[in-house]
């Protein structure tokens, strides 16, 4: 337990300092999450045994790669063709090497983490005034909700919810994480709407405890998923970059569920009415 705090407290120590750094250099969100898709790429074909099958995974690496640093200049839908072609071309003219799982895991899986990672991105272009507070609720949101979860599982958790999937998750670990996801959501809108926007806007709370609670359920579904892959393919952990928890995969599996139901939200029923 004692790692796992300690790399918590390291990477919300980066977190903070990307998002000061990207008030001044906008584009450093753009480059730190394309590296973030990269390696959770690289990490997802490891643990399905696809990363020697080169022409499947480092095309979807660029891809992970290129697909955020130019969602910017719009031509996303452009880059997915390209990229959807050419894996089509690789499963044909090297079928004899590459399964139609083999393509059908890594192709799927790749537009599912990137596109879904991106949604973060695609907050600032709808709302760029807002974007660092829209940035901190899809980083906060699904982490209070994974370390409430992980913290009352620790001290109260008795009933198993998904034993076959994740033997350590308990169904009071998942009350702990939504209590926790719903406080963390509300404390945040409120920091952001009294302090860094000094009451100059104001903050819809019904759409923020919306929020918080899809926000629980959502981190659950998430990393639930995730640990479906692992137990197919026998894997404990997607990587061992972050002490205690594991890889960007074990860390973003939750965000990369949460992220585009926040996307939905700003666009269709705004955190923000003023």
């Amino acid at each position: 337990m004692v790692k796992r705090v300690i790399s918590a407290i390291i990477g919300i120590s980066v977190a903070l300092a990307l998002i000061f750094v990207s008030l001044y250099f906008p584009i450093c969100i753009d480059i730190v999450l394309s590296l973030i898709c990269c390696i959770a790429i690289f990490e997802f074909t490891k643990a399905i045994k696809t990363l020697q099958i080169y022409q499947l995974s480092i095309t979807s690496m660029i891809f992970s790669l290129a697909y955020p640093m130019l969602l910017r200049f719009h031509i996303n839908m452009e880059l997915c063709y390209v990229y959807t072609a050419i894996m089509m071309a690789f499963m044909i003219f090297f079928h004899t090497k590459i399964s139609f799982k083999d393509f059908a895991y890594t192709f799927s899986m790749t537009l599912i983490i990137t596109i879904s990672m991106s949604s973060i991105l695609l907050m600032k272009e709808l709302d760029g005034k807002h974007a660092i507070m829209y940035l901190v609720l899809a980083l906060a949101v699904p982490w209070f909700a994974d370390g409430g979860a992980y913290f009352a599982g620790v001290t109260l958790g008795k009933h198993k919810m998904c034993p076959n999937i994740s033997p350590n998750k308990t169904i009071e670990g998942a009350i702990g994480g939504g209590i926790a996801c719903i406080v963390a959501t509300v404390g945040t809108a409120l920091l952001f709407e009294k302090v860094f926007y000094a009451n100059d806007i104001t903050v819809n709370y019904v759409a923020v405890v919306i929020l918080g609670c899809a926000g629980s359920v959502l981190s659950i579904l998430g990393d639930l998923c995730f640990s479906v892959i692992k137990r197919s393919y026998a894997v404990k952990d997607y990587g061992e970059i972050i002490p205690g928890h594991g890889g960007i995969l074990d860390r973003f599996d939750s965000v990369i569920c949460f992220a585009p139901f926040l996307q939905l939200m700003v666009m269709y029923f705004p955190i923000i009415i003023k």
